[in-house]
């Protein structure tokens, strides 16, 4: 393995005996956008959602043809927040830092994983746009985005000194139980959790990076499915998956605010070029050199004189594109089959009894199974018990048979 001294750019290299050939990158992704809107609020939708607020327990309003669950912004610093997870959309509107009778950036969008990846960068960009627009009197215009850009792996584990070795303008960190350490100087945060694994460097409102354990995370929030989903595509030479679900899964995630943005914009506007990174669908084309810039202000070292290795490995190896325009949006629910098995044995059951009292044959049944909303929970039912789907045909063929024979059903 080749390491190189000084920043993540320098190309002096020197080759130590270091076994990386077991590291496999399983995807890189943008994990989070926030896109921030500037104009004049419509005051009577404000008042609307006031009043539904006041009057309704938990309300659920209908917005550009979606359903939203209403409530108080509240830390976000919003007055009004909606939300419909299955959507994966977040609206806050109505800044609380600015008085609602003057323009001002009045309306946030917040997008989940699932839809940035579902979505090409300038489709999605439409769609927040357009879920902006009701709440104004006039176009808003995008004022500004944040986005978090990830790279997940295996075979690569941080070790004791990781936090000792990491070069940022964070404070490094002891290691302690629980919340191990918290340290605070001029505006930088640098945190540890877990017993190591969790790592987060920086400020929310500047550039934030987190080194945490994904395997543990998805468990956390519910995410299993999802990510196992992702990681599962990934295939070698041979076609092979090259992801262990054995073996847990660690992120590299950083975080760009809006100031951030603004200033590499700023910096890269001339007298004859303008650069404008106010909107998700620009900052898009950008992700291989953000990625880079952040390896390099959080940078992990060897030692005095060298980058570690597994840092060039993270620069040269991750690939980032826009997501593809021709991804289908089809959603991937939770696991089926798995720690429900006597709810699908029971409508399994209740569906074959219907079936004999109606005399349906067991292959229209099988072909009606397929479009019950069952199936997928039939599929993992049978795959824990190491059953075939020709099993599962003749335990329905015999289902029907035996309840046409013995019961009332068919009476």
């Amino acid at each position: 393995v080749c390491i190189h001294a000084g920043t993540i750019s320098d190309i002096n290299y020197r080759r130590v005996n270091i076994d990386l050939s077991g590291v496999r990158i399983l995807d890189c992704s943008i994990d989070t956008v926030r896109q921030l809107y500037n104009g004049m609020l419509n005051h009577d939708l404000l008042d609307e959602l006031e009043e539904r607020l006041e009057a309704e327990y938990r309300p659920v309003v209908e917005y550009q043809g979606h359903l939203w669950r209403l409530r108080r912004g509240g830390k976000a610093g919003f007055k009004f927040l909606l939300q419909n997870a299955e959507f994966g959309v977040v609206i806050l509107i109505k800044n609380s830092h600015t008085t609602a009778d003057r323009a001002g950036s009045h309306c946030k969008i917040e997008v989940s994983p699932k839809l940035i990846r579902d979505q090409s960068p300038d489709v999605l960009q439409h769609q927040m746009d357009e879920l902006a627009s009701g709440w104004f009197v006039t176009p808003p215009s995008p004022c500004g985005v944040a986005i978090h850009i990830a790279a997940d792996w295996q075979g690569w584990v941080p070790p004791s000194d990781f936090v000792d070795r990491l070069t940022c303008r964070s404070q490094r960190v002891n290691d302690r139980s629980g919340f191990q350490s918290l340290e605070v100087t001029t505006g930088e945060v640098a945190s540890v959790y877990g017993r190591g694994q969790s790592y987060t460097f920086g400020t929310v409102s500047s550039l934030q990076a987190a080194l945490y354990n994904k395997s543990k995370e998805i468990i956390a929030h519910d995410k299993i499915d999802y990510f196992h989903g992702i990681w599962e595509r990934k295939l070698d030479h041979d076609w092979q998956p090259i992801w262990n679900p054995d073996e847990d899964v660690w992120r590299l995630e950083f975080r760009f605010s809006q100031t951030v943005l603004r200033q590499f914009a700023d910096y890269n506007t001339t007298a004859d070029k303008k650069c404008n990174l106010s909107t998700y669908e620009l900052v898009a084309e950008y992700l291989q050199p953000l990625w880079a810039y952040g390896l390099d202000r959080f940078r992990l070292d060897f030692n005095r004189r060298y980058l570690d290795p597994f840092w060039t490995v993270l620069l040269q190896d991750t690939e980032w594109c826009k997501p593809a325009d021709d991804f289908i949006a089809k959603r991937k629910y939770k696991t089926a089959g798995i720690g429900n098995e006597r709810n699908v044995a029971l409508a399994l059951g209740n569906l074959l009894s219907i079936y004999a009292r109606n005399n349906i044959t067991a292959r229209k049944a099988w072909n009606c199974l397929k479009k019950s909303g069952l199936w997928r929970d039939l599929m993992g039912y049978i795959r824990a018990r190491d059953l075939t789907k020709a099993d599962l045909f003749d335990m329905i063929e015999r289902g029907v048979l035996e309840r046409r024979l013995t019961s009332k059903v068919a009476a």
